[in-house]
């Protein structure tokens, strides 16, 4: 796990050390263990790297026996004990028992098919010396970031956008991801804040010659959905366990302390469950989860009772108000692009608490709900179903309050349910509208969508209403928000996230069964729950879903935004053109925000922040 950048010059101009160094400067929090260099006249290689597998012999780059291709990655290989034992046997000799040489010798002998060997998250770059010829690929599901960059000059990329720009990059705001981001939350892939500066997308491979002339491909997709039209729920069991274990199996190597992110819900929960089998009483598992002050739900007491079944070494962190004040600002810098999900304050506090605790690697549950079925919305899409369960309970005026933002949604056929999509999942609709100058930026803000998302959503097509939701949250959502957010998080403390749930195989499974086999009844992820049947007690997987954020409304209402220096600094450009002024400044200020503001405030003051701190610091 580390940082990796590169350059590759397309002037002929020899390749400065120096701008290497600069970007590798950036991200010393991805890689405080070790650094390394590698440069070929206009082209170099760097990386900052935390010492996972190989803790003495895995320094980067590093290069075949000939020195022809040289290699960094940012990740792991977790079949990488597999894949060397097949390469030795082809003749191939090693000098280190790193996963990073066997990355090296698998692109000599298969050269890019070498992707479709791997099990893993990773990004990783390729040089071949003879070719002449740049090699940039990331995992099938997008669990490492990575952005890059190119002009006439040159091209670049980092696994930090910060790092970036710190070459000869216009800090241009891209208007249109800073629309998107007010609306989603996050700047979806492959955009990102910075025009011209885009995110790999998942699966994807570039190559990139002397000349400047770019090849993108995608390497892997699901081909298979929906084939099991009827469930043999033993067979299913025992197809899920073994995946399951065999995911966690493989994430347990490490040449350091492993621990959990344990919410006390049914994904971590399972994770927990399956390493206390695989442990077999070694040494207890760590365990860490989270509580706020001000929230109206508290997981502890599920996370508590886990940890107590299958005894592992279980730590609580309480996040107050004075929590957040103190570290939001240095949050935001870490994490490199505004996202405005609030669950990037506890996913780094716990990182923090755990490398505290001496813990280096943590596994967490991140994807189960989207390959699971474990949102509302999937429930024949949220709002409608809310509104059925709440009739009876609420009075009208609430009623029409809540379906006031979705509207609209008939305007959008031709967008095949896009824009209800995004409205479900934001939460940021109805502040966003409420501050802006004039209602130009509705045509803007669809149009965008269509453009960034609109492929993607019409390619699920064919696929039932729920099933194209499941899917669709797991090529943006979850890629955009949930993974980026955990990288970046993780990092900044020094700790290496992991995520079993989607390992390739569990979600090549789980895309075969349809969302009606996996919810029945109302009862969301019910398929994977029967499987849990007796490995985890009936009160974790009876209960509610409650989430991983923060009380976003409550945290502004106790003056988060006081000591941040968002008033000092003043506003962005972007957002004086867009928003008025006077009435976002007394809101903010005087803290007369509500239910339905809430959120776009936090969104707009993490972008301010970062806006100040990353792009212009």
């Amino acid at each position: 796990m580390c940082g990796i950048n590169g350059i590759l010059n397309f002037n002929g101009r020899p390749l400065m050390v120096d701008d290497l160094q600069g970007m590798n400067a950036k991200m010393i929090h991805r890689g405080p263990d070790d650094d390394g260099y590698y440069t070929d006249g206009n082209m170099g290689l760097a990386m900052r790297r935390l010492s996972i597998i190989d803790l003495q012999g895995g320094h980067q780059p590093i290069s075949n026996e000939s020195g022809r291709i040289w290699v960094v990655l940012n990740g792991e290989i977790y079949n990488y004990i597999e894949l060397r034992k097949e390469l030795e046997s082809r003749g191939h000799l090693f000098k280190t028992k790193s996963d990073t040489e066997v990355l090296v010798h698998l692109y000599e002998d298969m050269g890019e098919q070498c992707l479709n060997k791997l099990n893993g998250m990773f990004t990783f770059a390729i040089w071949d010396s003879y070719k002449k010829e740049l090699l940039v690929a990331n995992d099938r599901l997008g669990i490492k970031p990575l952005f890059y960059y190119k002009n006439s000059s040159f091209f670049a990329f980092s696994s930090e956008l910060k790092s970036l720009i710190t070459l000869d990059v216009d800090r241009e705001i891209d208007r249109s991801s800073f629309l998107l981001y007010l609306f989603l939350l996050y700047v979806p892939y492959p955009r990102s804040m910075v025009k011209d500066v885009c995110k790999l997308e998942p699966a994807t491979l570039l190559k990139i010659d002397g000349r400047g002339n770019i090849t993108k491909k995608t390497y892997w997709k699901i081909e298979n959905f929906n084939s099991v039209e009827q469930i043999d729920f033993e067979e299913f069991r025992d197809t899920f366990i073994t995946l399951l274990t065999d995911a966690i199996r493989l994430q347990l190597r490490s040449d350091v302390p492993i621990g959990t992110f344990l919410s006390g819900g049914v994904d971590s929960s399972c994770i927990v469950a399956m390493l206390s089998n695989l442990n077999k009483g070694a040494h207890p598992i760590r365990t860490f989860s989270v509580g706020y002050e001000g929230h109206f739900t508290d997981e502890r007491q599920y996370a508590a009772q886990v940890a107590k079944l299958f005894k592992t070494k279980h730590t609580e962190f309480f996040i107050t108000t004075s929590d957040v004040k103190k570290n939001l600002r240095r949050i935001i810098w870490f994490m490199d692009e505004p996202v405005g999900d609030s669950a990037m304050l506890p996913a780094f506090l716990l990182s923090e608490m755990a490398r505290e605790s001496g813990v280096k690697v943590l596994l967490n549950g991140t994807g189960g709900d989207e390959i699971f079925g474990g949102y509302r919305r999937y429930l024949e899409t949220e709002v409608r179903y809310y509104l059925r369960k709440k009739l009876n309970t609420m009075s009208n005026l609430a009623l029409s309050l809540i379906a006031r933002p979705f509207s609209l949604y008939n305007t959008f056929k031709s967008m095949n349910g896009l824009m209800d999509y995004c409205c479900n999942v934001s939460g940021s609709f109805m502040g966003l509208r409420s501050f802006l100058k004039d209602d130009s930026w509705f045509g803007m803000l669809t149009n965008h969508l269509d453009i960034t998302l609109g492929n993607e959503f019409d390619q699920l097509i064919t696929l039932p209403k729920v099933d194209r939701l499941m899917h669709f949250d797991l090529r943006t959502y979850l890629v955009g928000d949930l993974l980026f957010l955990l990288d970046k998080m993780t990092m900044a403390a020094s700790i290496e996230a992991r995520v079993p749930l989607i390992d390739h195989r569990m979600v090549e499974f789980m895309a075969t069964i349809p969302a009606s086999l996996k919810i029945k009844d109302g009862n969301l992820k019910s398929l994977v729950k029967k499987a849990l049947k007796g490995i985890l007690p009936d009160t974790i997987l009876a209960r509610e879903k409650m989430g991983f954020g923060g009380p976003v409304s409550f945290w502004l209402s106790e003056g988060i935004l006081d000591k941040t220096g968002i008033f000092e600094d003043g506003l962005s450009t972007e957002t004086k053109e867009l928003f008025k002024q006077e009435k976002l400044m007394d809101t903010l200020k005087n803290r007369k925000h509500n239910r339905w503001n809430a959120q776009f405030l936090y969104n707009l003051a993490v972008f301010e922040l970062w806006y100040w701190n990353v792009l212009k610091g």
